[in-house]
């Protein structure tokens, strides 16, 4: 991602800081990456703001795989953003 998207992004994201989780669950503390995930350590913000990802799959713990950053979407707002689930097979 070039410089200039990520200082780009940095500022939007500055203004949704938070000191609280905005999710109904916790992410998965464990990691197959290696360290634990410290939550004291992670920076939050509100879910404001709506991007496009590509990604391989999502991982049986609900992480994407391979996730990809694409673009800041402004077509649509955060509140109408859901995870698409798959369709159980017949």
């Amino acid at each position: 991602m070039p410089i200039a998207e990520l200082e780009r992004l940095w500022r939007r994201l500055q203004p949704l800081a938070t000191d609280w989780m905005p999710l109904s669950e916790p992410p998965p503390r464990g990691s197959r990456f290696g360290s634990p995930l410290v939550l004291s350590r992670v920076h939050w913000v509100r879910p404001e703001m709506v991007v496009e990802v590509s990604y391989a799959e999502w991982t049986p713990d609900g992480l994407l795989r391979h996730g990809v950053y694409l673009g800041e979407r402004e077509d649509k707002p955060a509140v109408e953003v859901r995870r698409d689930r798959p369709k159980p097979n017949p």
